[in-house]
């Protein structure tokens, strides 16, 4: 018996210092959860500046291969009577190459956006007053402020989440544009998109790609929401009231872009807890980055970074045969806790969905218009609409670590969720709804990345 529990204590220790040597798919900062990223590159390396549960205190990790993380001190001067200062001091960063600095715009009272500067990204202070966005009279709310360059006007515009006045929180959600030659004096748009049907458009982002203007933006509804774009010839509009699409389900939650040189990368942060609309746990763990990148009819698509899938080939993948698959489910030979699976899909015309099932975890339902992730009583935790070809081979790579699922389809969708956990391994099966479909280029692995 003594000889039977050493085993044991030896087995559980090994795994010990098997955790302890690799690295966790998804980072959180050690001692709290990481809320609102906001992620700038400068020579390939991300600041990623994030916001603390509590007092919304600007914190940062860094990195170069956006899977090991450090986290960094950051500070801000002592502030002068008078200054305005916020926790949240720093959100999005952009360079200032008149001046040599960068600088950061943040919310204040009254809808009122001010800005800190700094020298090295790290040292913060209060910029001048003079350097403010000025409150407005048409908003009951106005914040997150993202400050970018218009090359075709030679100005800067800035993007604001605003509540308009007399109208409820529910439906009063619009976006707002200002915009200067110096940082300085501003001229008021007001709302460029005002929908008139939605929460506030929270973490506003506009950027260039693919020949048009977007609009990125996460609707509150109870919650912090999943992202959705809109797309237009110019900052100034119009904006169509309707959404031009959706990167991401609701546990990509108010996901902001940067670009590594001309490379559009998403990041986002997953709800700590499993989340429901109203049930939503303020923060948590950081996605996989996305990379964004425009398709042929002006929509956006998000696929696995290169950065990623290179450093995903170390894994000890294990090759599997080609198979079909039917109503039936047919059982993958193994058990997992961490995992990574890749595949490529053929649904022929009479196969509505195909599903992947993690034992008593989670199911990944992929059907033609829409994927989904959802537990193992049915219930669904995210979902997207997508347009899957008929009768064609196209992509499949799911990422599992924990109780967080990551998937990435046809190199144009992904979809994340965090899912009621249920402990221990689990098992792989796959099956269809009808009809047979075609899995090929199957591997599998488990999650073994060196620290």
């Amino acid at each position: 018996m003594r000889s039977l529990w050493l085993t044991l204590f030896l087995f559980l220790a090994t795994l010990g210092d098997l955790a302890a040597q690799h690295l966790p798919l998804h980072f959180k900062p050690h001692d709290h959860a990481l809320g609102d990223v906001h992620p700038f590159f400068r020579d390939g390396e991300c600041f990623l500046y994030y916001l603390k549960p509590g007092k919304y205190e600007s914190a940062l990790a860094r990195s170069r291969d956006w899977l090991h993380w450090t986290e960094t001190p950051l500070t801000h001067e002592e502030t002068k009577p008078g200054d305005w200062m916020n926790p949240y001091f720093v959100l999005g960063v952009f360079r200032d190459p008149a001046a040599n600095v960068y600088r950061s715009f943040y919310g204040h009272l009254q809808g009122r956006m001010v800005s800190s500067v700094s020298g090295d990204l790290l040292r913060w202070s209060c910029a001048p007053k003079e350097l403010q966005v000025p409150p407005a009279d048409y908003c009951q709310r106005r914040r997150d402020p993202f400050v970018f360059w218009m090359p075709e006007t030679r100005q800067y515009g800035c993007v604001m989440t605003t509540w308009m006045k007399n109208r409820p929180k529910e439906t009063g959600g619009a976006v707002s544009l200002a915009t200067s030659t110096d940082l300085k004096s501003w001229k008021d748009h007001g709302p460029i998109l005002d929908p008139g049907n939605i929460g506030e458009p929270e973490c506003p982002q506009m950027f260039w790609l693919g020949g048009r203007w977007h609009l990125l933006a996460s609707i509150y509804d109870r919650a912090v929401g999943s992202p959705v774009y809109w797309t237009s010839a110019q900052p100034f509009g119009p904006w169509a009231s309707a959404r031009s699409g959706r990167l991401d389900g609701k546990d990509l939650c108010a996901a902001q872009i940067a670009f590594d040189g001309d490379l559009p990368i998403l990041f986002g942060w997953i709800p700590l807890t499993p989340a429901q609309p109203g049930k939503q746990n303020w923060g948590g763990h950081l996605a996989l980055p996305r990379e964004v990148y425009a398709l042929a009819d002006g929509t956006l698509g998000t696929r696995l970074p290169n950065q990623l899938s290179k450093a995903f080939a170390e894994l000890p993948w294990q090759t599997m045969p080609a198979i079909k698959i039917g109503t039936q489910p047919g059982i993958l030979e193994g058990r997992w806790h961490d995992l990574a699976a890749e595949f490529s899909l053929r649904m022929p015309a009479a196969v509505g969905e195909v599903r992947l099932r993690m034992g008593s975890l989670a199911d990944v339902a992929l059907q033609r218009t829409r994927l989904r992730i959802l537990d193992a009583e049915g219930n669904c935790w995210s979902e997207l609409p997508v347009d899957l070809p008929e009768d064609q081979t196209f992509s499949v790579q799911v990422f599992v670590e924990n109780d967080i699922i990551e998937l990435f389809v046809n190199h144009r969708s992904s979809l994340v969720a965090r899912v009621p956990a249920v402990g221990g391994l689990f098992s792989l099966t796959l099956q269809t709804d009808a009809s047979q479909a075609q899995v090929s280029a199957l591997r599998l692995s488990e999650f073994r990345l060196p620290r």
